[in-house]
């Protein structure tokens, strides 16, 4: 019989990752799920806030017998004894926000790995899957780093490569690196149970960091070109939508966009003016006029040309550079 590995899940406690990170070791004939650390009561990670189906890894676990922890302070001396008690051999972190220290990853008998989705050492640190659409990356990865006290970056264990089409939004590249992370976690266990599992160093030279993006970032800024602002619109998909201020002051979010193809209007009129043809609704970039599909009304994303029909012309945009301008 395999020798079996015990193990402790980290996980935020509504995370799409750490769902089905649950399920396979729960499950797994080579894993002793010791138990489960998660986010404490009335904290959610804000990336699946806004998910159509929502996972619950409390309810999980307990449907599956396993102990849940949900420490507010997980590097405290209560959580670090309850953590000493479980005896694990390895600590396995799949989207989980609070920072381990030297004191917690010490207790496990082999080592800690995390599931990181960027091509390490690049994109390390938080919402990586909208930077990578907001800078039109063709290259992905998802990465299994072995924890140290730095940010993302621990020696890789193992990383997967995923090619990218430039055109993804951020959501649909998240959902392939969290289908992607739960393949390279079935790879790797039989490996951290043999203890066959390589370390690779980071380079350090290649490394890119970025934070979780901001009220700033998710502002579009017309002045730039078309494909950038294209980006940013796919990066802020499908939440909180990349924006822009309407004629009235209101904040309009922008689902998605096109190029305008063949309609366009000789010269190009300044960043950030709108017009209307028969074919939709377009506004100017530095170089091109984009033309805009879906945008965000009450939660829910709806086609431009039908929020149009209800609405009396002019209603939805306005503004100068840097925002709509009506003309």
């Amino acid at each position: 019989m395999s020798p079996r590995i015990k193990v402790v899940l980290f996980s935020e406690v509504n995370s799409k990752l750490g769902s089905p990170f649950l399920d396979l070791l729960g499950r797994h004939p080579q894993v002793t799920l010791a138990g489960v650390v998660t986010s404490p009561p009335g904290r959610l990670c804000s990336y699946f806030v806004n998910d159509r189906e929502q996972v619950d890894l409390v309810s999980q676990a307990a449907a599956l017998g396993v102990p849940v922890f949900r420490p507010a302070k997980v590097n405290s001396p209560e959580s670090l004894r309850s953590l000493r008690a479980l005896a694990a051999d390895y600590f396995i972190v799949g989207n989980y926000q609070q920072i381990l220290k030297q004191e917690l990853l010490d207790i496990p008998r082999v080592t800690s790995v995390n599931f990181h989705p960027s091509p390490l050492p690049r994109y390390a640190g938080l919402a990586p899957f909208y930077w990578m659409v907001r800078h039109g990356e063709r290259f992905g990865a998802v990465s299994a780093i072995e924890i140290t006290p730095g940010i993302d970056a621990g020696p890789i264990i193992m990383q997967k490569p995923m090619p990218l089409t430039g055109q993804e939004t951020a959501l649909k590249l998240r959902t392939a690196q969290e289908l992607l992370n739960v393949e390279m976690l079935g790879e790797l266990i039989p490996r951290l149970t043999d203890r066959t599992f390589t370390r690779t160093y980071q380079d350090e030279s290649l490394r890119s960091y970025f934070g979780r993006p901001t009220e700033e970032d998710y502002l579009l800024d017309f002045t730039q070109d078309g494909e950038s602002v294209r980006r940013a619109i796919r990066a802020g998909y499908r939440h909180p939508g990349a924006f822009t201020i309407g004629a009235d002051g209101e904040r309009v979010v922008i689902l998605s966009v096109d190029v305008a193809g063949r309609t366009c209007w000789a010269p190009l009129d300044h960043p950030g003016t709108v017009r209307r043809s028969g074919t939709g609704l377009f506004v100017a970039t530095r170089d091109e006029w984009v033309r805009i599909i879906t945008i965000e009304q009450d939660g829910v994303e709806i086609f431009v040309r039908d929020y149009e029909r209800s609405m009396p012309h002019g209603t939805l945009l306005g503004g100068s550079a840097r925002r709509f301008a009506s003309v």
